[in-house]
């Protein structure tokens, strides 16, 4: 089935965009001289290869390669030189013999800036990692909802390591034909979110797992009419993966949906602090972060002028988890949901009206949420937590 993914050891390091402060932020807009370089693929397998490199700027640019780790002269790139966007550089990499991994990063200088990003080469006879999708080719995970695929919509899987422990980062339906994420689905902890606090890497790149041709092209955000309009707003929050490799994935261009600056920067800022707040008071708490796209009329466009569905709701399904402590819930499980409309509000909080049961949620948006929580509760015990009411002491 096209939408499955080989589940591999993570991602060590993906791609490094920005290194001027301020550059790509996801609620600044960006001037038009601005630069940005970007690699299809961030990381890539031992064998040698080849892809294209792609160079926006305004005028006279060049690159250069600067190794990072494991040994130099093992890669080239070119044209070294140009003027204006090019999407048909090439670079090209040898094979790594070596048992470690290798990386390099890509260098463009223009107009007195300079970014970069990095590619990682993986040691030779790397493995795959230890999780393994089920006989449907959908892992069991706590937080998926029911993955329905199918008529341009794909399941793709991101994964990390941890104190050298290889997880899931966060799991998402992607949808081809509204080029946005349906719903991103990811656990929630101290443990999860990491100890490296590398704040924003500002990463922002192309997902390796979905072909780029179905993906918007955001290194500039979303242009509206000649002007930035709406925010890159990240649906798996950049604060919520803080170890830098983590991070730099919640960077990919799948991640983003078209949202308001308005919207995002203060009542969704206010939801995905609270989000935060609570998951330190849990073990582990399961997070589906989505956005409803039926009913849309308004699109935003990237920066190839491809059109990009601008979602008329958001919404976050929640399933907290504490094995002891816990006067509330089943079996030390509780959840509950929020939905809010895509629009500017006049207060920058959520309050009671935007927090509801799971019942609820699934019938505001058509989706089957924490379908697995059958499996340790049983069905009956599942269905009275997602139809709870929940508290508003413990999720506002």
């Amino acid at each position: 089935m096209p939408f499955l993914k080989k589940y591999r050891l993570p991602v060590l390091a993906v791609i490094l965009v920005a290194v001027l402060p301020g550059l790509y932020s996801c609620t600044d807009s960006l001037a038009e001289e601005e630069i940005a370089v970007g690699l299809r693929h961030g990381e890539v397998g031992p064998e040698a290869g080849s892809q294209f490199v792609t160079v926006q700027a305004a005028g006279d640019w060049s690159l250069s390669i600067s190794y990072l780790e494991g040994g130099s002269g093992w890669a080239s790139i070119g044209p070294q030189t140009g003027s204006g966007d090019r999407s048909s550089v090439v670079l090209e990499y040898g094979e790594n013999t070596s048992s470690g991994s290798r990386s390099l990063a890509i260098v463009l200088t223009s107009g007195g800036k300079a970014v970069q990003c990095t590619l990682v080469q993986k040691a030779s006879g790397s493995q795959q990692g230890p999780e393994e999708p089920s006989a449907d080719g959908v892992p069991g995970w706590m937080e998926l909802p029911a993955v329905e695929t199918g008529d341009g919509l794909r399941f793709v899987t991101h994964d990390m390591t941890l104190g050298g422990i290889p997880t899931r980062n966060y799991s998402m339906l992607w949808s081809d034909a509204h080029l946005v994420a349906r719903w991103v689905a990811y656990p929630l902890s101290t443990w999860t979110i990491g100890t490296e606090d590398a704040g924003r890497t500002d990463d922002w790149q192309y997902d390796p797992e979905i072909p780029q041709e179905y993906q918007p092209c955001l290194f500039r955000g979303f242009p509206s009419g000649g002007s930035y309009g709406y925010d890159r707003g990240h649906q798996i929050p950049s604060a919520d993966r803080q170890n830098e490799a983590s991070n730099r994935q919640t960077f990919y261009f799948s991640n983003m949906t078209p949202q308001l600056s308005s919207f995002n920067q203060k009542i969704w800022a206010d939801l995905e602090n609270r989000v935060r707040s609570i998951a330190r008071g849990t073990d582990t708490l399961y997070v589906v972060t989505g956005c409803v796209v039926e009913g849309s009329t308004s699109v935003a466009y990237d920066n190839e002028g491809k059109e990009v569905a601008v979602p008329v709701a958001y919404f976050k399904a929640l399933l907290r988890y504490s094995r002891s402590g816990s006067t509330t819930g089943i079996g030390g499980y509780s959840a509950a949901g929020y939905y809010l409309e895509h629009r500017a509000y006049s207060q920058d909080s959520i309050d009671t009206s935007m927090l509801m049961s799971i019942d609820r949620l699934e019938e505001l948006t058509g989706i089957d949420f924490f379908v697995n929580l059958a499996s340790v509760l049983g069905s009956g015990y599942a269905a009275e937590v997602e139809a709870e009411t929940p508290a508003d002491r413990l999720w506002l």
